[in-house]
């Protein structure tokens, strides 16, 4: 196994137009072995009242790898942990997830103690928001986020998630599936949040020894430039073809010009997509091998561009 990743976040073409930040952020780790690897995605709220979610999303990102980092490279560096934490990971996953919400809640804390809200941000929110954040001291949600983490080790793999986005993740057999339930808080416009008071209630999370080929995340700005999941999945496809045929940064480089356009002809969204892949598998798989980039190509653009006409 010879773990590889990638992640980036482009700001959405809605956004570019009303001269709004990126709230999307992401990150992507392996380990100098191949064997380890880490990918998460964060995406700001966007309503007017979460007037710091850019730097939310952010602080998340980097506090979600930082815990996640430090739990897989301790078990195997301790074979005791490591068996402990397979046997008992439901504790083991709810203890990390509470330390990333105890950690990311001090972050944005020090952050608005260090750089109190401006007069500037304050006049853009809800009456109900200043006094929250202004006479209650509750300033949690304007940097509110959701979060998607996933893990890959050689003897195990677990993803959690709290907010909207997707899971994506392909076996080895060469199916996609999503790993992560769905929570039922999150529909329509509605999502939970980081910033929640209740929020490690509010995680999903997902654990197995069976390891995956290939797992995608992705921001709702990617979910929503398509119709079904199977027009996400040949994107992700189309993705796997490119790194398993193609040098790693002209693959990366080729995702990163595109997703700027994908907002543009779907969403309009901020988009991050990371994944974490098996290098010396994917271009074993069958969907790789029989892929024809020029027909995928036309069914992915095409469906992005009935996303634009439905809304229209």
């Amino acid at each position: 196994m010879k773990l590889e990743t990638f992640h980036n976040s482009v700001q959405g073409s809605s956004h570019i137009k009303r001269n709004k930040k990126c709230q999307d952020a992401s990150w992507s780790w392996h380990s100098a072995d191949n064997d380890m690897a880490i990918a998460v995605v964060c995406d700001g709220h966007g309503g007017d009242d979460y007037i710091r979610s850019a730097a939310g999303s952010k602080y998340a990102v980097e506090i979600a790898m930082k815990n996640i980092k430090d739990v897989i490279v301790t078990i195997y560096n301790n074979d005791d942990e490591k068996l402990r934490f397979m046997s008992a990971h439901q504790e083991a996953l709810r203890n990390l997830k509470g330390n990333i919400i105890s950690e990311w809640s001090s972050r944005v804390n020090a952050d608005s103690d260090i750089e109190p809200f401006s007069k500037e941000e304050l006049s853009m929110i809800s009456e109900k928001a200043r006094k929250r954040y202004t006479e209650e001291g509750k300033i949690e949600s304007a940097y509110g986020t959701t979060l998607i983490a996933v893990a890959v080790t050689p003897d195990f793999w677990f993803g959690i998630q709290i907010g909207d986005g997707k899971c994506a993740a392909i076996s080895r057999e060469g199916n996609f599936f999503q790993p992560i339930p769905p929570n039922p808080n999150c529909f329509l416009n509605a999502t939970t949040s980081i910033c929640d008071s209740d929020a490690i209630n509010n995680f999903e999370e997902y654990f197995d020894t069976t390891l995956p080929a290939a797992v995608f995340i992705g921001s709702d700005g990617v979910d929503d430039c398509f119709i079904n999941d199977e027009q996400l999945y040949s994107l992700y496809t189309a993705v796997l073809y490119s790194f398993g045929t193609s040098p790693y940064d002209e693959a990366a480089e080729v995702l990163k010009d595109y997703m700027p356009r994908l907002s543009e002809k779907g969403s309009g969204d901020d988009i991050s997509i990371a994944a974490i892949f098996d290098a010396e598998f994917i271009s074993e798989l069958d969907i790789v091998k029989n892929y024809n980039p020029e027909e995928k190509k036309a069914n992915i653009e095409g469906s992005t561009q009935k996303e634009i006409e439905n809304e229209e």
